[in-house]
C-alpha cells in the first residue's frame, strides 16, 4: 500500500493526541456533572460553574471530534449522485467536494480569529473566564478538520488509501 511516509507518522500521532485530549474532556464533562448533582441533590448547594464549564467542555469536544471524525470519513454526506456516475467522474466530484469543504474551512478559520480578537475583553457569566478559550475551540477544531480535509485531497489526487489502524511507512 502507498503512504505519504513521514506525514501519515506525525498525521497519526496528532490523531492519538486529540482523541486522548477529547477522551479527557469528556471524563472532566463527566466529573464535572456529576458533582454539579451531587451539589445541587444531595447537598443542596448548587455549584454555579458546572452547568457552564460542561457547556464549553462539550463545544472543545465537539469541534475536536469533528476533525477525527473528518479523518475517519465519519461525516454526513450525500453520495447517491456520486455512486451512479463512472468512476473517473466520481473521483473528480469527491476532490471538487473536498475542495469547496476547505474553501469553507478556509474562510471560519480566518473569520474565527478575527472574533477571538473581539471576545479578548469579555469574560464569562459564572467562571470569570475569557471568552477567548471556549471560542477557540471554534478555530482549534477548524484547523483540525483542514489538515485532515487537505490530507484527504492530496490522498485522492494522488490516490493512496489511508492507512489503517496506524499502518504507516509500510
Amino acid at each position: 500500500m502507498q503512504n505519504l511516509g513521514i506525514l501519515d507518522k506525525a498525521i497519526a500521532v496528532l490523531e492519538r493526541a486529540v482523541g486522548w485530549i477529547v477522551t479527557i474532556i469528556i471524563a472532566m464533562m463527566v466529573i464535572n456533572i456529576t458533582a454539579g448533582v451531587f451539589f445541587r441533590y444531595v447537598l443542596g448547594n448548587s455549584l454555579v460553574w458546572t452547568e457552564e464549564l460542561s457547556r464549553y467542555l462539550m463545544v472543545w469536544a465537539g469541534m475536536l471530534g469533528a476533525g477525527l471524525a473528518m479523518a475517519d470519513g465519519s461525516h454526513v454526506g450525500i453520495d447517491l449522485v456520486v455512486n451512479r456516475c463512472p468512476p473517473a467522474l466520481a473521483h473528480a466530484l469527491r476532490i471538487i467536494a473536498k475542495i469547496v469543504i476547505q474553501i469553507f474551512l478556509t474562510i471560519v478559520i480566518i473569520k474565527s480569529f478575527g472574533y477571538l480578537e473581539t471576545l479578548k475583553i469579555q469574560k464569562s457569566s459564572a467562571m470569570e473566564l475569557s471568552m477567548v478559550i471556549p471560542y477557540l475551540s471554534v478555530s482549534a477544531g477548524t484547523i483540525f478538520m483542514s489538515i485532515e480535509n487537505l490530507l484527504i485531497i492530496i490522498r485522492l489526487f494522488l490516490r493512496i488509501e489511508k492507512p489503517v489502524n496506524g499502518e504507516v511507512g509500510i
